[in-house]
């Protein structure tokens, strides 16, 4: 049987988890050397392409070649996967996408390793003496630097000499930095096309710092905390380059007795500092940080003791809902059988929490949390909400064992309708088709509803949208047809780009999003979609920072394979998007710049309008402060820019789970624009209003609503 795993939430109380063991067939092949000679010692590891939930465990789940260059895999699952190759005399390989049913043999599968390129060389510091110990790091280069690689850097240490090597290396463009307890070096650039570099001189003259103390409210040091330098995300505008966070890592230090820290080797810019006291468990909430730039030497951090939330989530007729979790910021875990919770460690400040389960609508309240106090929540009353239910079918019979999933949002992956995507989708519902194809889901707000059904061997159903006032969705019939596969190679000034996401999207559905990543070759693969309509973008940059989609449009019919190659096409242009509100202070606001003339006077409607936009160019950004929202790279040419602004007490992450409840009332506002070829920087004034800020209000039955403390 097929390696297979589940991810599950840990919580105060027992979890438990359901594997089912998948069929597995044989995988096989050989590794070889660029003259077809076998490579022994070879480590093989397999990674999904259309799945990418799929990867190996180096440790547990590599092959090692045979003399001869053999190696064996003894069960692999159906889907597209890659096989990659490393070995320390050679540079890694990857195999071509290679498609498994699951149940045949397969035993061709080859993957050449290139002779490996040496890098040699030596850090010395600022008086040109080698330097010991110091951490040598280096990379590929991306043709895209906002890929998301997935290959670590490669690492060494420095001799007693300063002295460094690192073998086994691909040979193309990289990237190499040192990095010491007195300071780093610059990145510098080594092409290792034509073979082995040496004589690399990597200089310590990377001397910046920031420095400051960690202290309780009271002024006392804390010792022994983390401090930690990352992206500043403050502000829309600011560049960031994430190839040299993944490359040099995230600069560290631990406060000394007196409290103080110094962080070293940091390059001039904004950083976003944060600290956690000793033990503590450090996550995405709360802990927002302080802004600093390089050569402060001041930054006074205030660490005071941590506080919890706790509470008891029922239904209105009192009873306790089966399963639900509780969510702050991007972290969840689930409640206990009696429908209690607590909820610890978290930086006292307001926070939104939200509970969320299968049986009923999201709730979400703010809470107040104290330092060293545990802020009791009440009892949080749920309702049962909208219910949806109907059959699944193929050729008219119903079909048992298909999963139907429900929300505001639905994402997955090339295979499955269900795909990870941190606090996006969590409201997400599914059930199980019984003997008689039958599903029930409950728990929806009113607004727009994206559900779609799929079974592992049958198929997908098409999307379907079910707005608040659709007849009928007590009696849906979802029509199962056969899975299309999707396929192509994406491509950046010619070369194939790695690591740069692919959606396909409905264009009658936005809300159903799937979501592969190219691999080396540029290749990239959806095993199962439903047959329809589809946009499909690559995909650049993540939504902290701004979105750029580079889109086609192509019918995909049923039962086929489809190749549509994409290109990333960057221009020159950067727009600046000021929202002038007719009233009110602007705070979070969603913004977007599309090829084309749009027109849209909510939220939804944008949505389905940017689906059926065609082939073309698009961005997104979050505006966090009511800063002007910036677009680069733009090619000249006619765009619309549209904006979705929040009420104004609407902050932070808050935004995201009061777009899943309040979506609906949400309004949109565009502005057709003509972007010039010059000059470089233009700007744009966008009007906009503010809507009125909906409260959740509670059930009006059941002994409690929820106090925030």
């Amino acid at each position: 049987m097929a390696r297979t795993f589940q991810w599950i939430q840990i919580g105060p109380g027992d979890a438990d988890a359901k594997l089912t063991l998948a069929a597995g067939a044989l995988v096989s092949g050989r590794v070889v050397d660029d003259k077809g000679t076998g490579v022994e010692g070879a480590r093989v590891r397999f990674s999904g392409a259309s799945d990418w939930s799929q990867q190996a465990n180096d440790r547990r789940d590599a092959a090692v070649t045979t003399k001869d260059g053999k190696f064996e895999l003894p069960a692999m699952p159906a889907g597209t996967f890659r096989f990659v190759a490393t070995h320390e005399e050679h540079a890694p390989g990857t195999s071509e996408l290679v498609t498994l049913d699951g149940k045949s043999p397969r035993t061709d599968v080859t993957i050449k390793l290139a002779q490996g390129a040496v890098v040699r060389g030596r850090v010395v510091d600022t008086q040109k003496q080698g330097v010991a110990s110091a951490r040598v790091r280096i990379g590929v280069v991306a043709v895209n630097r906002r890929a998301m690689i997935f290959e670590a850097p490669r690492q060494a240490f420095t001799n007693t000499s300063g002295e460094f090597e690192i073998k086994g290396l691909p040979r193309r463009a990289l990237s190499v930095v040192a990095l010491h307890e007195t300071g780093s070096s610059q990145t510098v650039d080594v092409d290792t096309s034509n073979g082995d570099v040496k004589d690399v001189v990597l200089a310590l003259d990377v001397t910046g710092t920031i420095a400051g103390i960690v202290v309780d409210p009271q002024g006392q040091p804390i010792e022994g905390a983390q401090v930690t330098a990352g992206p500043s995300f403050a502000d829309n505008r600011t560049q960031i380059d994430f190839s040299a966070f993944r490359l040099r890592g995230f600069p560290q230090a631990l406060s000394d007795a007196s409290g103080a820290w110094k962080l070293v080797g940091l390059a001039p810019g904004t950083y976003n500092v944060s600290a956690s006291r000793p033990g503590a468990q450090r996550n995405f909430i709360g802990n927002e940080g302080v802004p600093a730039t390089t050569g402060d030497a001041n930054i006074k951090i205030v660490l005071p003791p941590t506080g919890g939330v706790k509470g008891k989530v029922q239904t209105a007729d009192g009873s306790t809902p089966p399963f639900f979790t509780v969510s702050i910021g991007m972290t969840s875990q689930p409640g206990n059988s009696d429908g209690t919770f607590l909820f610890d460690g978290l930086p006292p400040q307001k926070y939104e929490l939200s509970v969320r389960g299968p049986t009923f609508q999201t709730r979400a309240l703010e809470v107040t949390i104290e330092p060293a106090k545990t802020t009791d929540a009440g009892t949080i009353t749920v309702e049962k909400g909208r219910l949806i239910s109907g059959h699944v079918v193929m050729d008219g019979k119903p079909v048992p064992g298909a999963t139907v999933y429900a929300g505001r949002f639905v994402f997955g992956n090339g295979t499955s309708s269900s795909a990870q995507f941190g606090p996006m989708g969590q409201g997400t519902k599914k059930d199980v088709t019984d003997a008689e194809g039958a599903f029930k889901l409950s728990g929806f707000p009113a607004g727009d509803i994206a559900i779609v059904a799929e079974h592992e061997t049958l198929g997908r159903s098409r999307g379907m949208r079910l707005p608040t006032m659709l007849p009928g969705q007590t009696e849906l019939t979802l029509n199962l047809e056969k899975f299309s596969a999707l396929t192509g190679v994406l491509r950046q000034g010619g070369k194939p780009a790695e690591g740069v996401f692919v959606s396909a999207q409905s264009t009658t559905l936005p809300n159903a999003i799937y979501s592969v990543a190219s691999g080396p070759d540029g290749t990239y693969r959806f095993d199962r979609l439903a047959p329809d309509s589809y946009k499909v973008s690559a995909t650049v940059g993540m939504p902290m920072t701004g979105m750029k989609f580079y889109s086609k449009q192509i019918d995909v019919p049923a039962g086929k394979t489809i190749t549509i190659d994409l290109a990333v096409e960057p221009g020159a242009v950067t727009i600046d998007v000021t929202l002038k509100p007719k009233s009110g202070t602007l705070g979070v606001a969603q913004v977007f710049i599309a090829s084309g003339n749009i027109t849209a006077a909510t939220a939804n409607e944008l949505g389905l309008k940017m689906a059926a936009a065609g082939p073309g160019a698009s961005q997104f950004v979050i505006v966090r402060r009511g800063e002007p929202a910036r677009f680069s790279e733009v090619v000249p040419g006619n765009y619309s820019v549209c904006s979705i602004p929040y009420p104004s007490e609407v902050k932070g992450m808050a935004a995201m789970t009061y777009a899943d409840r309040h979506g609906d009332s949400l309004l949109a506002f565009c502005r057709a624009i003509n972007v010039n070829p010059a000059p470089e920087t233009q700007t744009i004034t966008l009007p906009v209003e503010l809507p009125p800020y909906i409260a959740d209000t509670p059930p009006p039955a059941g002994p409690g609503s929820g106090s925030g403390g």
